[in-house]
């Protein structure tokens, strides 16, 4: 709050008048144009209400809204009004329930502002022209009583016409349509990526598949599935050999950097079962046959994150590991490759929730 404050008395000199023409737009100062800004400018566009997105404003027009929105999602959107050179805390949406309730819940109480901003004031009486009336004589005029009120008006003390309430006792007025309050529930990862890998037999393309569930901002579980696409072949003077490998893991989910933001960074060790298999295309007289076997797995993954909208985040990550025991692949009754080490890059998209 302290920080908001120093914001605007550092900027209130710079005032500048607004165009009588038009309505000043409402002004969202967002530092970092994370998804919260995005969300709260269109909602507002949605309204019929014009938006300007600032890192910091450069001036303070009278009558305008200013939106201070928070770096991340743990802080509150405050809503601030300008009038008579100072700027004022009028309203603000506290950290609770989802996103989208939030950025309604101040889409609502902004455009409720602008039209109490907008509403017309009780103007005074007309002045009336002096038109030609005849002479009275002073014998026929009667004296007209003044009121005691009109005898003596009311002093107006300057600054009192209008005054922002304080910030506790303003009540929003109730939304438009309802708004669902639904419980904040655990952020739920769905991720999706194309891994380019490389084992002890030679180079592989994967698709990983990944869920993680975050009981705490920082910490959570998750597993994850690397199912073959393109393995690869081994070849020896008595024919071909196809490895395959398919990794289920289980792993903890770190995360560094603070999941809201527009860049984040996950890391993941983990531990997990492998099910490899080798295929062999032999050459006359040798026969063809098939081979499988499990072996443990033990990786880490990091994955680097930029969030696109409020939901979907693409990533690009790394994963490097080893099997537990290392799995020879014979040909023949001889070792042609060993299956122990193995390492892979990826490119995906995950879904928040």
């Amino acid at each position: 709050m302290c920080g908001a404050l120093a914001v605007f008395v550092a900027f209130l000199a710079l005032a500048a008048p607004c165009s009588a023409d038009e309505p000043p737009p409402v002004t969202v100062v967002a530092g970092a144009r994370g998804a919260l800004a995005y969300r709260l400018s269109q909602e507002l566009e949605a309204a019929g209400l014009r938006v300007q997105v600032e890192a910091t404003p450069a001036a303070v027009v009278p009558g305008r809204l200013l939106l201070v929105v928070p770096e991340g999602e743990e802080g509150a959107i405050e809503i601030w009004s300008t009038s008579g050179g100072r700027a004022e805390l009028v309203a603000s949406v506290a950290p609770d329930g989802p996103l989208d309730t939030r950025v309604l819940r101040a889409a609502e109480l902004v455009r409720a502002l602008r039209s109490a901003a907008r509403a017309p004031a009780v103007a005074p009486p007309a002045a009336v022209a002096p038109t030609a009336v005849a002479p009275v004589p002073p014998a026929a005029a009667a004296p007209v009583p003044v009121p005691p009120a009109a005898a003596a008006p009311q002093a107006v003390v300057p600054g009192e016409a209008w005054r922002s309430p304080p910030p506790h006792a303003w009540a929003p007025p109730a939304p438009a349509f309802p708004v669902p309050a639904a419980p904040r529930a655990a952020l739920v990862d769905v991720g999706v990526a194309i891994a380019a890998g490389w084992q002890a037999p030679g180079a592989s393309l994967s698709l990983d598949a990944s869920l993680r569930i975050w009981p705490s901002p920082r910490v959570g579980v998750g597993l994850l599935m690397d199912l073959p696409v393109v393995s690869p072949t081994i070849e020896a003077p008595e024919g071909a050999v196809r490895f395959r490998s398919t990794l289920l893991g289980a792993e903890l989910v770190l995360a560094p950097v603070p999941r809201s933001g527009r860049v984040g960074l996950v890391l993941s060790p983990g531990l997990g079962l492998g099910h490899v298999s080798a295929s062999g295309d032999a050459e006359p007289p040798y026969v063809d046959s098939d081979e499988s076997t499990f072996t443990a797995l033990v990786y880490g993954r990091a994955e680097a994150r930029l969030r696109l909208i409020d939901s979907l985040v693409v990533t690009a990550g790394a994963l490097g590991g080893a099997a537990i025991p290392p799995v020879d692949i014979r040909s023949v009754g001889q070792v042609i490759s060993t299956f122990s080490p193995l390492a892979s890059f990826s490119l995906g998209v995950v879904v928040e929730r």
